[in-house]
């Protein structure tokens, strides 16, 4: 199966331009088999089971958290204390409510923006806590540069973790441009907790390559 595992709306995050109508429209449009709603905030998006239930596809939901560490894509729970920042806190809670969590772009910042001069090991990488407390990095995100999707496959390789592709689609085109590819079937939040946690995936970049790169799509 494949699945879109970072996608926001307009109705859950303020940053978006895609309305409701458009995450089934352009999911099935790019043939994919599901989609994630992973609004910013503390709570995940009522707005996933009414669209899954509408139109007959696979839509969940998950929650972008912003921590101490970076953000993180948690799911499997509804939300979580407005006074958790701390990831450390944010994975004991995660993991109490039998959740998982994903490191989101996690270089983004350093390699796609350039916002660091320091130079970036994958040696000093690997050793950050943030890698430590979750379960899969995303790897293929869809505002990332081709070195940077490059260097997040090379520590998840290095640190044993799942990668996860997911578009972070704030404009309906870029729905599907980074997705996850599952060897199983997935018809539920439970199945997709199930194999983000023991199942067999893959991160999948579609982007051509003058889409690698925040630049392609805020022009």
């Amino acid at each position: 199966m494949i699945i879109d595992l970072h996608v926001h709306t307009s109705v859950g995050s303020a940053d978006s331009i895609i309305g409701p109508e458009d995450v089934v429209k352009m999911a099935r449009q790019v043939g994919l088999d599901g989609v994630c709603v992973t609004e910013h905030g503390i709570r995940k998006s009522e707005l996933a089971e009414k669209l899954s239930l509408k139109y007959d596809f696979l839509v969940l939901s998950g929650i972008e958290a912003a921590t101490d560490l970076g953000d993180i894509l948690v799911f499997g729970v509804d939300s979580y204390p407005r006074a958790i920042s701390d990831a450390r806190e944010l994975r004991k809670f995660v993991k109490k409510a039998g959740g998982v969590m994903i490191a989101a772009h996690p270089f983004r910042s350093e390699l796609t923006d350039r916002r660091s001069t320091a130079n970036l090991s994958l040696e000093l990488a690997s050793s950050r806590p943030l890698f430590q407390l979750v379960d899969a990095v995303e790897v293929a995100n869809g505002w990332s540069s081709e070195t940077d999707v490059e260097f997040c496959c090379q520590l998840g390789q290095r640190l044993g973790l799942g990668q996860t592709g997911g578009s972070d689609a704030h404009i309906p085109k870029q729905i599907g441009c980074c997705v996850t590819a599952f060897s199983a079937d997935i018809k539920s939040e439970a199945d997709l907790i199930r194999e983000l946690k023991w199942g067999q995936f893959r991160a999948i970049d579609r982007r051509s390559k003058e889409q690698k790169g925040s630049a392609y799509w805020v022009a």
